[in-house]
Formats: C-alpha cells, structure tokens, sequence
C-alpha cells in the first residue's frame, strides 16, 4: 500500500537519478521513482555539513521576440493558428528526434503537468484521453481515466489510436512498444525551470501552436526575472522541501537535479540538499536536523494519505531544534503548482518566494 501511495503523491514530481552522490550511512539506498511506467530506484542523498553559504543567484535564460504575453494558465478564447511549416522535427528529453508530418489530432498524456500545457496552448480538444491524475484543468476529468500504476495498459492505449503520446518518466520498454506499432512518443523530463519553458515550446512547434507556446514562456519568464530581482540581494535562508513523509524519520525531500528543487534558490532560498545532485532523496532525520533549516516547506501537505501538517512536523522526535520549528517556519503549500512541469510553475515559484521572503512581497 505505501508503495502505491509514494507512486502517487510523487508521481507528478520529477524524480529520478541523475547523478550517484556517495552514499551515506544515514542514507537509506534508493527512493521511489514516480513515473508512467515505474524506473529504477534513485541514489541516496550525500550526508554533508550544514552551510550558510549563498548561492549564487540563478539567471533565466532571456527569452526570444515573441508578440505580448498571456496569462499562462489562462485558456485562449479560441483555436490557435496552425502554424504552416510543416514537417518538423524535435528532440525530447531522452535525446529522441521525431517528426511529425502534421500537428498531432489524437492526444494522450500521461503526466499532470503535460496535461495542462496542451489546455494552455489550446489544444485541449485534441486530447483523447489522460492519466487519472490529470485533474487540472477542470474540463479535462472526464478524459482523466487511463491507469498509469504499475504501468499503462499499452493495448488500451493502441486502441485508442493516438499520433501522440507525451510522457513524464518511464522506462524504456514502454517507448519500444509504441514504436513497434509506429506510435509516436515524446518524452518530455525537464530538470530546471528553463528546460520546462524549453518543453512548452517543444510542444507548442509540434502542435502547430508555437505562437501560442512563446506567449506562454514570455509571461513566466517576465514573472520569473521578477522574482529573481526582488531577492537577488537578500539573504539566502536554509530551506527543506519536503516532498513526501510517509515515514517521517526518513522523509523524501527535494534535490538540486529536478526543475521543482531548481525553484528553490530561484525564489531566494538554499536548499539543505543542494549537494544531491538528482531530484530527490530520501534523508535521515539526522541529516535534517544536522543541516537545520530556516524554513520547512511541505509539499505533501494535501495528499490523500498521511498528509503533513506543521503540528506533525514540531512533534517529530528531535526536531524541536531545528530553528524553522523554533520560530513555526513550516509552511504546507500547493504541491500540483510546485511539481507539475507546466505553465502553473510561475504560481509555485512566486508562491514559494512569497513564502522565504514574505517582507519583500508585501
């Protein structure tokens, strides 16, 4: 049962390996990978010092001319303008080229995240069906049914025949199978807050709604730089981000190798964990405690088991040492616009700035 719970509250975040830091004694050996098909067990977190130490402050990269922006989690008024220059051809995430002859009309998608940038771009429409967790936008859950645990139903999904499937995070297996029955596929795993503006794009020039797609990335970039310059010379407090507690002495936390744990020093914030260099870990209360941050923030505050709240936090043994609990900086927020790679990230980052600076967001 806590398996299929852990595939669920992380299914939407991104974690995965991608590096091997040395593991520590205190370490446990892997963590939970969320994904469409289920992929091998991530590192454990580096045990290292606590450090105080600023970072640097992270640039977004600057974005292209592109007409005035739109609200990103705004839906067009009406149908996008095709975009004429077809064939094209892409490279997703896993370094896959694929092209497309014509915008794709029969959609799946297997990702929360994905989900909502196909409503953003306006191609709702040509969305057949999703996972079950799709649950944003509102419009789309009656289409929300395709069961992604343990893995899809490929069968179900060939029936259903798709020109696109998009995907988070599987294994290989899965992208053979569509190819075997010329299904095209395209994984889309951003690792930072620019790569998933990179992954809006991608989808927009493959469904002929670039327009669109620049739009959206304009607007988070503009949001995003703005963030950036309110706390660019404010002090850096030690932040944890917790992203699930099914076992509390041992709690999964965000890394420096996932856009959502790239949010942190981009909303003015040191992540404890910057050191592990995949998007999440599973760390021992030691290390949180030997760390101590400044802030708590909760991201599994309002899963559907085993919820975190800030009294479940201050009552953990040992941590009532922890400055973020000595001054209550523990702070539940909004898990599907912090861990979903869509236009809705702006509204994490901004949420999660408000949240480390509070004094500079009056």
């Amino acid at each position: 049962m806590r398996s299929l719970v852990l595939q669920w509250i992380l299914l939407i975040s991104l974690l995965v390996a991608c590096a091997s830091p040395t593991a520590s004694p205190l370490t446990p050996t892997s963590a939970p990978q969320p994904s469409a098909v289920p992929s091998a067990t991530a590192p454990p977190a580096t045990a290292a010092a606590p450090t105080v130490a600023p970072t640097a402050t992270p640039s977004i990269a600057p974005a292209s001319p592109t007409p005035a922006p739109a609200s990103p989690t705004a839906s067009p008024a009406s149908q996008p303008t095709m975009a004429a220059a077809f064939p094209v051809t892409v490279t997703d995430d896993a370094g896959r080229t694929v092209t497309f002859d014509h915008p794709p009309e029969r959609i799946i998608s297997l990702s929360p995240g994905h989900t909502e940038t196909l409503y953003a771009l306006g191609v709702g429409d040509r969305v057949v069906l999703t996972d079950t967790y799709s649950d944003y936008p509102p419009e789309n859950k009656p289409k929300a049914k395709l069961n992604t645990f343990p893995k899809p139903n490929v069968e179900e999904i060939v029936s259903l025949k798709p020109d696109l499937v998009v995907v988070l995070v599987e294994g290989s297996e899965f992208i053979q199978q569509m190819d075997a029955r010329h299904i095209k596929v395209l994984k889309i795993f951003p690792k930072t807050f620019d790569d998933t503006l990179r992954d809006i794009e991608l989808l927009g020039k493959v469904t002929g709604t670039e327009t669109r797609a620049q739009q959206i990335t304009a607007n988070m970039r503009e949001r995003a730089a703005s963030v950036i310059a309110r706390t660019k010379n404010a002090p850096r407090p030690r932040v944890l981000y917790e992203l699930d507690a099914s076992d509390p002495t041992k709690p999964f936390v965000a890394g420096a190798g996932g856009y959502f744990g790239d949010l942190v020093p981009l909303a003015g914030g040191k992540n404890v964990f910057d050191d592990v260099k995949q998007p999440s870990a599973q760390v021992s209360s030691e290390q949180i405690i030997a760390r101590d941050p400044e802030i708590i923030l909760l991201a599994d505050a309002n899963v559907p088991y085993n919820p975190q709240t800030p009294a479940m936090v201050r009552a953990r043994q040992g941590w009532s040492q922890i400055t973020a609990v000595r001054e209550g900086k523990i702070f539940p927020v909004n898990g599907d616009v912090l861990t979903r790679p869509g236009p809705r990230l702006i509204d994490g980052l901004e949420e999660m700035a408000k949240l480390i600076h509070p004094e500079l967001f009056k």
